[in-house]
């Protein structure tokens, strides 16, 4: 499927299909929904609120499978299995007790390790509306970030296809730089 035929169906479903899409890969479409805005394809307030709303509604799934999940003999003996021992449980509660904060924000940009870091928060009882309110605060600024950062470059491209296309280029590069990187690292 080539991009210039996926733009008219992005464009006749809009909102419709941020929901099931954002829920797939939420950041590469709201720099993507955040270019489209620029060409008047979306509200930009409008989207950016779904994508808030999405990204905490999936969060508060997480954190609620590890709470109720976490003290089930099923997860009991996969920790064990893991050799997860009763004091790295409370180091990772000092750590969302002292750092919650950084641990929020390394958890949710971790790339698929996300689900698991949100739900060791439930795992060692994090209260809801701290849980909640660091959730907010990182939902907030990553999807600002990002739909900001489309909005200017999809400004400054004349149509929705070619703004795809620079998106996808943008995301191509900055993935074969951190490839670059990742392997420069462990190879030190």
């Amino acid at each position: 499927m080539r991009l210039d035929s996926l733009t008219p169906v992005l464009i006749e479903y809009r909102y419709w299909i941020l929901i099931p899409l954002s829920l797939v890969e939420g950041p590469t479409v709201a720099l993507i929904t955040g270019s489209l805005s620029s060409r008047g394809y979306f509200n930009l307030y409008f989207a950016y609120a779904i994508f808030v709303v999405k990204d905490l509604v999936v969060d508060a799934s997480y954190y609620y499978v590890g709470r109720f999940a976490g003290e089930t003999s099923f997860v009991t003996k996969l920790l064990a299995k893991a050799h997860i021992t009763g004091a790295q449980i409370e180091h990772v509660r000092f750590l969302w007790d002292r750092h919650g904060w950084r641990t929020m924000c390394v958890g949710k940009l971790s790339w698929g390790l996300s689900p698991a870091f949100l739900a060791t928060a439930g795992i060692v009882a994090v209260p809801v509306a701290i849980f909640v309110r660091y959730a907010l605060g990182i939902a907030l600024v990553q999807y600002g970030v990002l739909m900001a950062f489309g909005y200017y470059f999809g400004n400054a491209i004349s149509s929705a296809s070619q703004a795809i296309r620079v998106v996808g280029y943008i995301i191509a590069g900055s993935a074969l730089v951190a490839l670059v990187y990742v392997r420069r690292r462990l190879r030190a």
